[in-house]
């Protein structure tokens, strides 16, 4: 009995094992899970169904769990059919004793099925929404995809899942207008990761590779990490306008390069881009862009193309952090120059770093130096130029070393501009050894062959003001110095700390003297010689109101100056003044200074209650009525000048006491008129001799108005009253009488009453009374004879003698 059922024992233990064997080895077909596999499918989504064939079962003994493992299955998701190689599912035994599927294994395996389907699939199996706009991205695409599904004691599938698999062709629109084609890789996804590898696809007309991509769900967006390389490829804007880099001043035209590229970036639940990294060194072969439209308002012939060649670039991108670091040659004109450069954003800041070697380049002459440099050309031309940019934000430092043509010949330039805020600041050497330089309130002309050297640093704000720091022209002749000059909006001087003049000028006269600021505009003006003469001449030329108008704020000068040129001839010494300017008008002054041969010359100017007195004396009056052109031979005398101005009306007196006439055009054409031959040609000769010149006349505006000139000497007495309307019309009236007739006539007055007629009538002309008439240019005039005198002249006449 015992034998025998140790005998059952064993053959029962023999058939178990042989059933065991073989439903491990061989397995059986059957149908009865599939409408447990069907029900679950179902639970996970009432849209979704499986089509199932008969399955193999096999066991697997020592995981107490059995596989089922059905081929050609399908699934459809609303419709959209998936066809699956395979399914194999691994159950637990106890799934089977409950007539359940729980404690369960997944694999599914697809045909090459649509890239869009799966996804649509992998949502509602994992009820993913942010699935939803991967799905929306995808425009095509074939996959191979093994999945690895995991359910718990529950029934529902667990967080461990695993799909692998390759995407052949596929094609994404990531981003806005941004298409990603010819996608293939190898992929490896589980819960929150996606890792791609041997990635290769096509954006736009590059073709990219990739080692490794992963992306990460981190909830609310997917993080992506990975590397990128291309090879030698066409570029367009499309790059750029991925990492969202405004380049709208550089519109890139074939560009051959090639990348290496780490980078990371995420994309939101609304599908838009943010905190992008990237690390990439890029080779540019070959690049063209349109020259952005701000280089035409400073370079005259930069090509409409500009051409990159052979640069080597490293670029970082880090959220709002962007480095660029370059190097390689461009061609603006003719030739290819070496450029270095780096271009860092940082949020709002923005860093640019460049080194240039120009060969040559034209620039526009914004500038208004033809009044200092004549013939400046409308083109500047740079050549030979390194230039470092520095941008910082709103800081912008410009170095420059090189040469630049102003006129005919290259001259060496260097040069620093900064830029803060709305501040510029700058400090140029240039070079004028072949270029002129003119400054004509100095009366200062360099020789065009002179070398010469001119520096200037200061700054400049449009809005405010200039403050040119350090101004220099030094040669071997001349030096010009200028320090803290600070002019407003306006063009008008604030104040100048220093200014040192030592120049030969165009009459060939030597200038040396020093002007420094003492306290609050107050001035100090020495020297040991100067040429006043055309500064003097200007003065003249203007109507005499706001002589300075080039100052802003009213300034004391005090003067001492050992010698300074009147004219070309004439020096005065030992000048010495005081000057007041109020509203860039002369308000007060007091000038003094020493003549040759013992002689003086003093001035002043006195204003109150808005009258302004001008005095002026000179013991040599030949100084002063030299500077006008039609008196010519003047000789001795002495000047007495008074006017009295009160708005824009004065009068005055000038006076000149004993001088001696040699020529005046207008005078002699009048005794020739008169046939008094005889003193004409003793006025183009030896001169004519007056005791006393005197005027007396108003201004108003453009009008003078000459209430009366009278003039009396030995030979010859005038007098005469008309006005002048500048550039209009000149109209005099007056008489001329010889002394001669004069005195016979005064010699043999008896009486008072006699003083009409002369003694014995009838002995002759007593004079001629003349007119003058006509636009400056076209004068005409009129002589009479008369026998009589006007009672005026008469009276004048006697006047004079009377205080002789």
């Amino acid at each position: 009995m015992k034998k025998k059922f140790i005998q059952y024992i064993f053959l029962t233990t023999s058939f178990i094992i042989l059933i065991i064997f073989y439903l491990s080895v061989f397995g059986i077909e059957t149908e009865k899970f599939n409408n447990q596999i069907k029900d679950k499918v179902a639970k996970i989504d009432n849209n979704l169904e499986i089509e199932l064939k008969r399955s193999k079962i096999t066991l697997d003994p020592f995981n107490f769990k059995i596989k089922a493992k059905t081929i050609g299955a399908n699934i459809l998701y609303k419709d959209k059919k998936l066809e699956l190689e395979y399914i194999q599912a691994s159950i637990s035994l106890k799934s089977i004793f409950e007539n359940k599927l729980v404690s369960s294994n997944f694999n599914i395996s697809t045909k090459s099925i649509l890239l869009k389907d799966l996804i649509a699939f992998i949502r509602g199996a994992t009820n993913k929404t942010e699935l939803f706009f991967i799905e929306r991205a995808i425009k095509s695409g074939h996959i191979i995809t093994d999945i690895n599904l995991n359910f718990d004691d529950k029934g529902k599938i667990k967080d461990d899942y695993k799909i692998n698999g390759t995407l052949k062709n596929g094609k994404i629109n990531l981003l806005k207008n941004q298409y990603f084609e010819n996608i293939n890789f190898l992929y490896n996804i589980n819960k929150d990761v996606f890792n791609l590898k041997d990635l290769n696809f096509k954006l736009d007309k590059t073709d990219f590779f990739s080692n490794y991509l992963k992306i990460t769900n981190n909830k609310k967006d997917f993080l992506f990490t990975g590397d990128i390389k291309n090879k030698k490829s066409i570029l367009d804007d499309s790059f750029f306008k991925l990492i969202k880099l405004d380049l709208k001043y550089f519109d890139l035209l074939n560009t051959k390069f090639a990348t290496k590229n780490n980078f990371s970036f995420k994309i939101d639940e609304r599908f838009r881009l943010k905190d992008l990294v990237l690390d990439s060194e890029i080779d540019i072969f070959d690049s063209e862009y349109k020259k952005p439209a701000i280089f035409d308002n400073y370079f005259t012939d930069i090509k409409n193309i500009i051409y990159l060649k052979n640069h080597k670039i490293k670029a970082k991108y880090k959220k709002n952090y962007l480095s660029l670091i370059g190097s390689g040659k461009i061609k603006l004109k003719k030739e290819f120059d070496d450029i270095e450069y780096s271009f860092i954003k940082k949020d709002l800041d923005l860093r640019i770093n460049s080194k240039i070697f120009l060969s040559e380049l034209n620039v526009k002459n914004k500038l208004s130096l033809k009044k200092f440099i004549p013939k400046i050309n409308r083109k500047l031309k740079l050549k030979n130029n390194e230039i470092k940019i520095n941008y910082k934000k709103d800081n912008l430092l410009i170095e420059g070393l090189g040469e630049i043509q102003l006129e005919n010949d290259f001259e060496k330039i260097n040069y620093n501009l900064s830029k803060s805020g709305k501040k510029l600041n700058f400090d140029t050497k240039l070079n004028l050894d072949n270029t002129s330089l003119e400054i004509d309130i100095l009366n200062f002309k360099k020789n065009e062959k002179l070398k010469s050297k001119l520096r200037a640093t200061g700054s400049y704000e449009k809005s405010s003001y200039l403050n040119l720091e350090e101004f220099s022209i030094s040669s071997e002749e001349n030096k010009i110095f200028l320090k803290n000059l600070a002019l407003n909006k306006d063009n008008k001087i604030l104040k100048i700390d220093e200014l040192d003049l030592n120049y030969v000028d165009t009459e060939n006269k030597k200038n040396q003297l020093i002007i420094k600021k003492k306290g609050i505009n107050n001035y100090i003006l020495n020297g040991s010689i100067f040429n006043a003469n055309t500064l003097i001449s200007d003065l003249l030329k203007s109507k005499g109101d706001d002589q300075f108008r080039i100052l802003k704020n009213d300034i004391n000068i005090n003067m001492n100056l050992k010698e300074v040129f009147f004219d070309k001839k004439n020096i005065v010494s030992d000048l010495k003044a005081k000057i007041f300017i109020k509203n860039n008008k002369v308000f007060d002054a007091d000038i003094e200074a020493s003549l040759q041969g013992n002689k003086n010359l003093n001035f002043s100017i006195k204003t109150k209650n808005n009258e302004k007195v001008t005095t002026l004396f000179s013991s040599k009056a030949k100084l002063l009525v030299d500077r006008y052109k039609f008196i010519k031979g003047f000789e001795d005398g002495y000047l007495d000048f008074y006017s009295s101005k009160k708005g824009k009306s004065s009068q005055a007196k000038l006076k000149i006491y004993d001088f001696k006439l040699k020529e005046m055009p207008i005078l002699t054409k009048l005794l020739t008129l008169a046939s008094l031959q005889g003193i004409a040609d003793i006025l183009s000769g030896e001169g004519i001799r007056f005791d006393e010149f005197e005027m007396n006349f108003k201004n108003e505006e453009n009008l003078l108005k000459i209430d009366e000139i009278y003039a009396i000497g030995p030979a010859i007495s005038i007098l005469m009253s008309g006005y002048v309307e500048k550039d209009k019309i000149i109209s005099l009236r007056g008489t001329l009488v010889p002394a001669t007739t004069i005195n016979k006539t005064i010699s043999t007055i008896p009486i008072l009453g006699k003083i009409l007629v002369g003694d014995k009538t009838g002995e002759g002309v007593f004079g001629v009374s003349f007119k003058i008439k006509g636009p400056p240019n076209q004068l005409e005039t009129t002589v009479n004879p008369i026998k009589t005198l006007t009672p005026r002249f008469i009276t004048r006449t006697l006047e004079k003698i009377k205080k002789n």
